[in-house]
């Protein structure tokens, strides 16, 4: 498929608009002229950056009738600059606040890898988008998952990177502690390749020589997803030599305690306003977990940050004897899209990628060989380039797709 087969939501993909000729009035062109590093490249933008023009709707009804944006966000505008073609907006999980990516009302994007599979979320139509090969890059956001979740369902490249690597003004928030702005693509080098341009920070290839592998996310995981991750780090340990050790890591479950409050008391902050004029068009599910922020106490609320500071100490303390932590991105397979909805699988879903958020920290995801369903590996490091290094040498030795 070709970004001229850009598939609509009822055409069955995951794009909501595809601007067609007018995408010169997304953002400003090269000034120069002259062709941008990012000139082969085209990109999806999750419909939760503002776009000049458009409305923004965050995937809700509760947006449906909001006036265009009339600014276009810092990083739609980047990538343009520097020679990126922008496509359209794609579909997500209403306001980022889920992690399967069902949406009731815009349409849920298809998992091309996976069909009848849930796609992740919150970021459903950007890894829908790049997995059928209809845009070749794509922004997400990051709040708890929501670009490695659905790069590991959909068979993708997603990374996460340090917190506020790049910027996330225009971007409607769901919790501006944990919000992270990052890319999904089909391999490693188009991650790097769009990094190094957008921060003109160095990345090379660097196969880890210590790493450590948090059994306490792997040993949980569905059969299928265990022995990918095991083959695969049979694979790196004997390619690349490198030694593994054993690391004092935190407790999957202080993270989510941690990054649900955290999570929580900023979503129902941030929607306290509109929640009071059009409480009836939001979804179920996000009136819920809205429910549960407006609830919790400050003593709460100020416990869950000062775990956060405890969780990012330990992190740093581990990182300090290795150059890599390795887990499943998702300890499950990408659920049937009716067994999505039973409430209990978004806990198991994002049980492995929350504590990245909390401690800001980068992570990237990619795809191992499952000989199934898409299974993805997650890389958590100290630095944007050393993990980005890693995955590169890491994804030699396993290849992409």
């Amino acid at each position: 498929m070709s970004a001229n087969q850009a598939r609509t939501i009822e055409q069955g993909g995951p794009w909501l608009e595809v601007f067609g000729d007018d995408v010169e009035a997304t953002a400003p062109s090269q000034s120069s002229g002259e062709p941008g590093p990012l000139a082969d490249f085209t990109f999806a933008i999750k419909d939760l950056i503002a776009v000049a023009g458009r409305t923004l709707t965050a995937g809700s009804p509760v947006l449906a009738d909001a006036a265009p944006e009339t600014m276009t966000a810092p990083i739609v505008e980047s990538l343009v600059a520097r020679g990126a073609r922008a496509l359209g907006t794609v579909t997500l999980h209403e306001f980022a606040f889920g992690v399967t990516g069902l949406n009731k009302a815009f349409g849920t994007a298809p998992n091309p890898k996976a069909p009848g599979r849930c796609p992740g979320g919150s970021s459903s139509g950007s890894a829908s988008a790049v997995a059928d090969g209809s845009a070749r890059i794509a922004i997400g956001t990051d709040t708890g998952g929501s670009v490695r979740i659905p790069a590991a369902f959909c068979g993708v490249t997603g990374f996460k990177p340090a917190f506020d690597t790049y910027s996330a003004d225009g971007v409607f928030p769901l919790s501006p502690t944990l919000d992270h702005v990052g890319f999904l693509a089909r391999d490693v080098e188009d991650i790097i390749t769009v990094h190094t341009s957008l921060t003109t920070e160095a990345v090379t290839p660097a196969p880890p020589t210590r790493i450590a592998v948090i059994h306490a996310d792997l040993d949980p995981a569905e059969a299928p997803v265990r022995a990918a991750i095991t083959a695969a780090l049979d694979r790196i340990v004997d390619a690349l030599g490198a030694e593994v050790v054993d690391v004092g890591w935190p407790d999957p479950e202080a993270a989510f305690v941690a990054s649900t409050t955290i999570m929580s008391s900023e979503a129902a902050a941030v929607h306290r306003k509109l929640r009071s004029i059009h409480e009836d068009r939001y979804g179920a599910d996000i009136l819920a977990r809205l429910d549960a922020g407006a609830v919790l106490t400050t003593t709460e609320v100020a416990a869950a940050y000062q775990l956060r500071d405890e969780l990012t100490a330990q992190v740093m303390s581990a990182l300090d004897e290795v150059d890599l932590v390795i887990t499943p991105t998702v300890r499950l397979e990408a659920p049937t899209i009716e067994d999505a909805a039973d409430p209990a699988i978004p806990g198991r879903i994002v049980a492995n990628t929350r504590l990245g958020n909390v401690v800001g920290l980068p992570a990237i995801s990619i795809p191992v060989p499952s000989g199934g369903l898409p299974v993805g590996l997650q890389l958590t490091g100290a630095t944007n380039a050393g993990v980005l290094g890693a995955a590169a040498a890491i994804e030699g030795v396993l290849g992409s797709d």
